[in-house]
């Protein structure tokens, strides 16, 4: 288990095979900025955070607490080179809530 959140955040990235600077422009930040947080010199606000969790299709908890495993989903989509991290992010957000309403519906 990594042990801080900068660590967390760095591990998902690279996991993900994500550069900071794309981080960086899907947040609306700065490259320096993602290297900051992910030294733990910079604190994630929660309108961050939900994105990243958004990204990575994880839950605030793992990144903030390390609670939790994480295991990243492989889908077919995310071999496109095309596509830009909001849309990845959108997709992330529709597969988790079609997940969702099928355990709803017990199928």
């Amino acid at each position: 288990m990594n042990d801080n959140v900068g660590e967390r955040l760095r591990n998902l990235r690279k996991m993900h095979n994500f550069t900071q600077k794309q981080v960086a422009d899907y947040l609306g930040f700065k490259q320096t900025q993602i290297a900051k947080l992910e030294n733990n010199d910079r604190t994630l606000k929660s309108s961050s955070l939900n994105k990243l969790c958004e990204l990575y299709n994880c839950t605030p908890e793992y990144i903030l607490k390390g609670i939790g495993e994480y295991s990243k989903e492989e889908y077919k989509f995310r071999s496109s080179k095309n596509l830009d991290l909001n849309t990845l992010s959108d997709m992330n957000r529709i597969i988790r809530n079609l997940k969702e309403l099928t355990e709803l519906n017990g199928d």
